[in-house]
């Protein structure tokens, strides 16, 4: 009996979305309506200035990527 009273407001909801009634519909078509469609404008230019661009220095996976890469294979040792 729990799990009935625990489901009565999903199965309540369900009747509704089945009956076609769809809760809120007038308010969400009230406040549709009410929003007005502004024309867009172009958005403003804002000039930036330019920023010297950051030394290419590689870093984190580059930079050891760089570093196996540049040296040579190891010496095999002589038995």
């Amino acid at each position: 009996m729990s799990g009935l009273l625990f489901m009565a407001p999903a199965l309540l909801f369900a009747l509704l979305l089945v009956a076609r009634r769809f809760p809120g519909e007038r308010r969400l078509n009230a406040l549709a309506s009410r929003h007005r469609r502004r024309p867009r404008r172009a958005p403003a230019r804002i000039a930036v200035a330019r920023r010297t661009p950051w030394a290419l220095v590689p870093r984190g996976s580059e930079l050891l990527a760089r570093e196996l890469a540049t040296r040579p294979p190891p010496v095999a040792p002589q038995t």
